[in-house]
Parts: structure tokens; sequence; C-alpha cells
């Protein structure tokens, strides 16, 4: 948390004066009233009181270079560990859903956009996974389900035509876990997000 909030500090406080000199540089396409865009995201976070990467990808249309409505799919690189009765059982950890983002003063270089991601999330038993995949029968679903809505802000670079960079910071709502051993609040949390775009902006 206070990483996070030391370098949203730096790039709000130091870049505004870099900021002024390039704005009118500013590579957004102007042309266009609507745009599209995908690319890769990061998240360093905590889950189970263990810190993990979140990797995954969004995507959505931008309407009037200011508001987007897309998608997004995230997974856990790591197994969430979970002791179920004395034994213990190792989950995979995934979500998507629904993100709608408004990016605010778009065509200066240095801007925010404030998110939300509305969607389901699954735990997925490793074990029970392989093993099914191994024997070939068919998968009848995840172990435990849940839901997620997940707020965020963002500082966004845009640092060419066609690219953005940005670096933030979002929170995980969960509700609906119901594994023996693994609660709401296990789920939950903060994370620090990194964020590329590609697009016609």
């Amino acid at each position: 948390m206070r990483i996070l909030i030391l370098s949203l500090g730096f790039f709000i406080i130091a870049i505004p004066v870099w900021t002024q000199d390039n704005q009118m540089r500013a590579p957004t396409d102007r042309t266009a009233p609507n745009g599209i865009f995908g690319g890769p995201v990061l998240k360093v976070t905590e889950i189970n009181n263990v810190f993990g990467l979140i990797v995954g990808g969004r995507g959505g249309w931008i309407c009037g270079h200011t508001f987007i409505i897309g998608g997004g799919l995230y997974g856990l690189l790591r197994d969430v560990e979970v002791d179920d009765a004395g034994a213990e059982r190792n989950f995979e950890f995934a979500y998507s859903g629904l993100e709608l983002e408004y990016i605010i003063l778009p065509r200066q270089v240095i801007h925010l956009s404030v998110q939300t991601l509305i969607g389901f999330g699954a735990l997925t038993d490793r074990e029970r996974h392989f093993d099914r995949f191994a024997s070939f029968n068919n998968f009848d679903g995840p172990d435990d389900s849940f839901f997620i809505v997940e707020p965020g802000l963002n500082l966004m670079w845009n640092m060419k035509t066609h690219l953005r960079v940005g670096l933030g910071g979002s929170y995980r709502f969960i509700r609906g876990v119901g594994l023996e051993g693994l609660s709401n609040s296990d789920l939950s949390g903060l994370s620090t997000t990194v964020i590329f775009k590609f697009g016609r902006f």
C-alpha cells in the first residue's frame, strides 16, 4: 500500500511541468470519435496472506475518447493454498467480467482514469483439474465460484499514438466464497497494477 501511494504521488507531483510543455503534442487521434484497444495487465497483490502476481488482459470500445466499455480476464500465477479439514488443497484462481472506465482529460500526455470490473470468478482444484484432463473426462466446472467488483484508479501516459502505459491501484471486493478454510476476506484486497493499451484512441 505504501509503495502504491508513493509511486502515484511521484508521478502526480513530478510530471505536470513536463506535461505542460508537451500537451499540444499528446499523441491522441482526434479525427475519429470512437476507438478500440486491447492489451496485457499485471497486478501485484496479496491473496490468502501470500503475495502473488495476477496476469491477464483487457480490451474495449472507446466512445468519444473518454468512456470505455469492455471486458477483462485475469488469473493468479500461483495457487491459493487452503487447509480443508486438515488436508491442504491447491486452487487455481481466476476471474473475468465487464469493465467500465472513464478517462479524465484524455488529450493530456499524463492523465487519470477511473474504472470498475463487475464479474465472476472461480476456484478450481489443481489436482482434480489435471486428473480430469489426463483421463479425458469432461470438466464439470469449478470447485467454487464467487462474485467480484474491482474498482480502480489509474495514472496513464500517452506514450505513442497507438500505445498507452499506466500505473494504478485497485481493490477486489469478493463475495460468495464457500470453501471450508477460505473466506471472502482472504481473496479480497489491494492490487498495484501495470497497464498496457494498444489501439486507436
